[in-house]
Parts: structure tokens; C-alpha cells; sequence
């Protein structure tokens, strides 16, 4: 008989896995559980915890620039804390909503602002975890620069909650951008939005975020042009250094003669931004046969990624966060996935299987990761759960 659990506190959570780990009961650890649909198949478990009752803020410094928060309290919750004092948490994750933070950072999620703010792993300055033996583990604390013991920390970042249960966290947070303004460039061929993002990203004004998506992508997500690709890029700063950007991007746009150039602010930009961010999660609410697969490559492969995906699966949904390197690829039905897979890990990219229906997960390979790399993550495992209790097979099928 399953045993489901929803702690209130740190003090409970580190209880009820103290007994688990004696009684040697598996647990299924998460938050809302919006994100079941990444990773691998998690076992059968004794008790399914949520943490989604721990979801207080802690500690609030607003001059400092810093906020700790528990593990249960969504995205949206804390995005409205600190937008009283005009501030923000950068992650623009997908499932934002329901989200919890302790699911954001277990999943390693972020959204388009990456480009300019990076991922969890870059904004997180410090944890709580809790063991299996019921020892709360700190690590870092609630200064910027403050490094110490932050590695372990560092570990928990895209473990899928296969390591330890998340308590809390420290973020850096950010002043909201005086002004913003998201500009569209619209064309029939990729080549022409490949040589605009190629400018931007050698010139002096950096947006910052940079996406790229297939006319299928910009079509199911409502954003399609008559013209094909899309190139979206969001500037902030002053309405002297937005008009900067206008002028130079519109320049570009004249030199490339795309086929179409706008710009858009405030809750007009939100709107188009919205369906982006939460692209990774859309082939799951769209099609429940679908599999999102998530490409990493150099930024100057990103025309090879996007070309092997139109040759291999054709008009596939593809988008890309075009400063970084990452794509995320929309494939209707497994066959499709597992040639796009192989044919991305033939040309050496680094890809894995973002989400896919439970019943597809054991049927696919779905990390491509080295046995030296398995080996270190197995060291790992064992140290912080020798029992393999925590989530097990959810770390893609291996942990």
C-alpha cells in the first residue's frame, strides 16, 4: 500500500525521511509533479512525498539582492514577492505556474532569459537538502560570492530529486529592466536568420534572449508569419539603449531583407513570449503520444541542427534558444524521435529525450551519456543514497 505524505516543514521532512531510510521504504519525491513527463520511469515507491505544503518565504534582503525560500512554493508565487520591490527571479522556466521551486531546480529548468542570466546552477547560492539518513545538509548561504560548500549544492541542480529532497534555496535575484521590448525577424529561409543572429551576437548590444523557431513551431504556438522562420530577441535597459537597439536591428533587418521586422512591448511582448517559454512543455499537453527530445550543440551548429531535423523528420517543430546552443524538438510519435536521436548523436550532438509518455520511456534511450559519466553519477548516488530509495529510475531509466 502506497503511503502519500506532504510535509509542512523542514523539521518534517527531515523526519519522515529518517524513517523511510531506517524502514528502508523507496520514495517518490516532488512538488506539484508537473514535470512527470521528464526524466525516466520512476519505480514503484512505498510513499509519495510532496513538499508542495513547504512554501514559505524564509528570508527576503531586497537591498542585498537575495531571497531563500522552501522547496514548495511555486514560481508564480515568488515571482509575485519580489515583483512588490520590482524585482525578479530570471528562470522564465516552462510550467511556471505550478511549478515548484524544488521542481525547477531538481529539472534544472529555465526559459529563454537564460541567454542573459544563465540557468538554476548560475542563480542558486545556496541549499538545504535533506538526506535519507535525515541529516540536513547546508550549503552556501545568502551572499553573492559566498562559495563555500556550494558544489554540493551545485549537485542537486538537474539530479530529478535523485540525490537528496530539496528544503530551501538561496537565489541571487535582479532588478526589473527599466524598459523592455521584444523584436520579430520574419523570413522564408533559414540562412537570412542565421546571418542576423551571427550580427547580434558579435555586436556591442546584446538582447537578453535570443530564440529561433522552425515555421511549425511558430505556427503551433501562434506566432507563425506568412514568411516562415522567426528570430525573436528581447532587449531591456534604458529607453535610450532600447532605441539603440531599434535602430541597429532594424538595420539588419534592411541588410538581410527579411520579409518581415516588428517589435512589440509590455503585454503584447508577454504574450508572445508565454508559448516560448513553455515550448518544452507543449508537445506533452498537445499530443499524448508526443516526445520533446532536447539537442545541445555549439551556437554555430545551430543551422545543422535545425537542417538534420528537417531532413530526418521533416516540418518537425523545432525551437532553439539560438545564443546557447540548446534546441528542443517536437516529435509527434516515437519513431520519429528515435531518428532524430540517432541522427543527432551520429553527428555528435549531445541529445536526450526532454519528455515522453511514461509508456514510451523504456523503449528508447533517452541519455546518451558515457560509462565514465555513469560511474561518477553511480559514486555520487551512492554516497547521498546507498539505498536507492529517492526516486529511483528517474534520472532517465539509470538512477
Amino acid at each position: 500500500m502506497v503511503t502519500e505524505t506532504d510535509p509542512s516543514s523542514l523539521e518534517e521532512l527531515t523526519e519522515t525521511l529518517a524513517e523511510c531510510g531506517s524502514t528502508r521504504k523507496s520514495v517518490e519525491l516532488g512538488g506539484h509533479f508537473s514535470k512527470r513527463a521528464m526524466g525516466g520511469v520512476i519505480a514503484s515507491c512505498d510513499v509519495v512525498l510532496s513538499t508542495s505544503r513547504m512554501n514559505r518565504v524564509l528570508i527576503y534582503e531586497p537591498n542585498d539582492l537575495t531571497i531563500s525560500v522552501e522547496a514548495g512554493i511555486t514560481y508564480q508565487q515568488l515571482s509575485a514577492v519580489l515583483a512588490e520591490n520590482r524585482q525578479w527571479l530570471p528562470l522564465d522556466p516552462p510550467y511556471g505556474q505550478q511549478a515548484t521551486i524544488g521542481g525547477i531546480i531538481a529539472a534544472n529548468s529555465s526559459g529563454p532569459r537564460r541567454r542573459r542570466y544563465g540557468t538554476a546552477r548560475d542563480l542558486v547560492i545556496g541549499m538545504k537538502m535533506v538526506t535519507m539518513e535525515g541529516k540536513v545538509v547546508a550549503s552556501g548561504g545568502m551572499v553573492v560570492k559566498n562559495v563555500t560548500g556550494l558544489d554540493m549544492a551545485k549537485l542537486l541542480v538537474g539530479s530529478f530529486g535523485t540525490l537528496a529532497a530539496i528544503g530551501s534555496v538561496n537565489f541571487r535575484v535582479f532588478p526589473r529592466p527599466v524598459s523592455e521590448r521584444t523584436f520579430l525577424f520574419s523570413a522564408g529561409k533559414l540562412d537570412s536568420l542565421l546571418s542576423i543572429r551571427k550580427a547580434i551576437l558579435e555586436s556591442v548590444l546584446q538582447p537578453v534572449a535570443l530564440d529561433l523557431l522552425s515555421p511549425s513551431a511558430a505556427e503551433m504556438l501562434g506566432l507563425g508569419q506568412p514568411y516562415g522562420y522567426l528570430l525573436m530577441a528581447e532587449a531591456t535597459g534604458s529607453e535610450v539603449v532600447i532605441d539603440r537597439f531599434a535602430k541597429a536591428f532594424e538595420k539588419l533587418a534592411l541588410e538581410n531583407k527579411v520579409a518581415a521586422f516588428q517589435s512589440a512591448s509590455g503585454s503584447q511582448a508577454d504574450d508572445l513570449w508565454t508559448p516560448v517559454r513553455d515550448f518544452p512543455a507543449e508537445v506533452a499537453r498537445r499530443n499524448a503520444e508526443g516526445l520533446m527530445l532536447r539537442v545541445g550543440c555549439e551556437p554555430k551548429k545551430l543551422g545543422e541542427v535545425f537542417r538534420l531535423v528537417r531532413d530526418t523528420a521533416g516540418e518537425t517543430p523545432t525551437l532553439a534558444r539560438a545564443a546557447n546552443g540548446v534546441s528542443y524538438i517536437a516529435c509527434s510519435i516515437l519513431d520519429e524521435a528515435v531518428c532524430c536521436l540517432k541522427a543527432c548523436r551520429e553527428a555528435g550532438l549531445a541529445a536526450v529525450v526532454e519528455s515522453a509518455p511514461e509508456h514510451q520511456k523504456m523503449s528508447i534511450k533517452l541519455w546518451d551519456g558515457s560509462g565514465t559519466q555513469f560511474q561518477v553519477m553511480e559514486r555520487v548516488k551512492s554516497q547521498f543514497d546507498p539505498w536507492h530509495l529517492l526516486n529511483p529510475g528517474r534520472l532517465f531509466n539509470l538512477i
